[in-house]
């Protein structure tokens, strides 16, 4: 996306902390359902919070964990110790922390800290459950039309 010179200073510094092998940076990907499958752990560095969080919500319907800003949507979308971490935007050591317990849990942690993210995502974001909420609300109104005529 013409951004050259910053993806060369996030190599250097994968290359100064010793990273290599272990950081990957692949680019643009038009399949994120199989990236999230790649990864352990989702990052969302946003600095700008979103509405919703969207963004958040997508690894977690994979059953992958979520670090995320603490801002905007990701509130509401990301449980700490649950289904993920919050980190506050733009506090580097926070997100190490943050970075580092998820390390520190291990595959097996990560895996359940994952199916829980799925589990809470499918219940509450799929659009079976969008579908049932509003209809809950069209019968919460039609329910209060009968009564008040």
């Amino acid at each position: 996306q013409g951004r050259t010179a910053f993806r060369q200073s996030l190599e250097a510094r994968v290359r100064e902390a010793g990273l290599e092998g272990r950081v990957a940076l692949v680019g643009h990907c038009d399949d994120m359902p199989a990236a999230f499958l790649a990864a352990d752990v989702a990052l969302l560095p946003t600095l700008v919070p979103e509405s919703f969080g969207r963004a958040a919500v997508e690894p977690q319907v994979m059953g992958r964990p979520v670090i995320a800003s603490d801002h905007g949507g990701t509130t509401e979308t990301v449980l700490p110790g649950q289904t993920g971490w919050l980190a506050p935007p733009g506090e580097a050591q926070a997100w190490a922390r943050a970075m580092a317990e998820a390390q520190d849990l291990g595959g097996e942690g990560l895996r359940r800290l994952g199916q829980a993210a799925r589990d809470r995502a499918v219940k509450l974001y799929s659009n079976d459950a969008m579908c049932a909420a509003t209809l809950s609300v069209y019968e919460q109104v039609l329910d209060a039309r009968k009564g008040g005529t």
